[in-house]
């Protein structure tokens, strides 16, 4: 009786890892590529009618990574890929704005908020693969599978031995019999042998991971949970000064002249389509003083001693800095919005690692 074919889509359990790499490589990419050639002065590859562009280099770098994982099956070349896919996506976006105007223009203002949106398109997708996901027999057999392969290269530590038990034991309920039958086999035979790969060690990739993880575990939950008040308390801080701003502004002298004048730049940059000019920059103050806001409700929960919703809030205002504040300023002060945002994704891995490490929030 031949086996049934069934359609199925099984994440690798490297996924996250995986996408993480590319994700960080492509930031890095175009905030090294920017901050070169303004330190060079912007110079071109090439003389006369002939312009290597950088995006000729990033098309290189994909088509590099494609081959290797076309090629090869070790573990490594997936981590290869990923670095390369990372590095050419970067040089490809940074010339966005020569491809949506007619003039070939890099400098054109929309450019940076793009960029910016497909990172955070890209990183929408790495959060989506680090969900959790519900127990499934067959998804367990091919997962099993997958690792079960790592053995040859000695990549499989005590832990991961463990998951692929754990795997093998979930795809004996598998409802096809002859896939069962394997998961049983298979889960006997490696039972027996799994003491050996507790001498095994992970790879260089894992004990980044691990040497991360060690750092911040010895941090400790109170200066943990510090830096992450501290950095709302900055935020709050922001907010509250832009608050006493309009305030003075609004009860001074000549309150009547400034709102009148505010009105008419308004309708100017509204007429004229310019984000850079005050619509811009009122937008850009009413969502700092959102972000603000979020802070401060989450820095009082904090205190009230709600760790759970305090860091909720936490997340909250960082997701509508990272998204919403981020690409108005990209679009306002282009690429120099790189420094306020790799602060934000700090912030972001503090709250993320706290919830994971201390509340158990696994799906955070």
């Amino acid at each position: 009786m031949p086996l049934k074919k069934h359609f199925l889509l099984v994440e690798r359990d490297q996924a996250p890892a995986l996408i993480l790499i590319s994700v960080v490589s492509f930031a890095a990419t175009v905030a090294l590529v920017r901050l070169f050639l303004e330190l060079t002065g912007y110079p071109q590859v090439g003389g006369g009618t002939l312009h290597i562009a950088h995006l000729l280099w990033g098309g290189l770098a994909m088509f590099i990574g494609l081959f290797v994982v076309l090629i090869w099956d070790n573990p490594g070349a997936l981590y290869v890929t990923a670095l390369l896919s990372g590095v050419g996506i970067g040089l490809f976006m940074d010339e966005v704005g020569k491809f949506i105007t007619t003039t070939n223009d890099y400098f054109f203002p929309a450019a940076a908020p793009i960029v910016y949106g497909f990172f955070l398109v890209v990183l929408l997708v790495y959060l989506f693969v680090r969900r959790r996901q519900k127990p499934d027999p067959r998804r367990a057999m091919v997962m099993a599978l997958d690792e079960l392969k790592e053995i040859v290269y000695g990549e499989v530590d005590e832990a991961e031995g463990q998951r692929i038990l754990d795997n093998l034991a979930l795809a004996q309920q598998n409802a096809d019999p002859h896939v069962a039958a394997i998961a049983v086999s298979l889960y006997d035979q490696f039972a027996a042998q799994k003491a050996a790969f507790a001498e095994y060690q992970p790879g260089m990739f894992k004990r980044a991971a691990h040497r991360v993880k060690g750092w911040g575990l010895k941090l400790g939950q109170k200066w943990h949970r510090r830096l992450i008040i501290l950095g709302l308390i900055l935020n709050a801080l922001s907010a509250l000064g832009l608050l006493i701003i309009i305030v003075l502004l609004l009860f001074a002298p000549d309150a009547s002249a400034i709102i009148e004048q505010l009105g008419t730049g308004l309708l100017e940059a509204a007429q004229s389509a310019d984000v850079g000019g005050v619509a811009g920059q009122v937008v850009h103050l009413l969502l700092n003083i959102l972000v603000g806001f979020a802070a401060l409700v989450a820095i009082i929960q904090l205190a009230r001693g709600k760790e759970r919703s305090g860091m909720n809030w936490a997340l909250v205002q960082i997701v509508l800095s990272l998204t919403l504040l981020q690409i108005v300023t990209f679009y306002l002060n282009q690429f120099t919005a790189i420094i306020s945002s790799i602060a934000q994704f700090l912030m972001l891995g503090l709250i993320l690692a706290y919830q994971t490490w201390y509340l158990n929030d696994e799906g955070a």
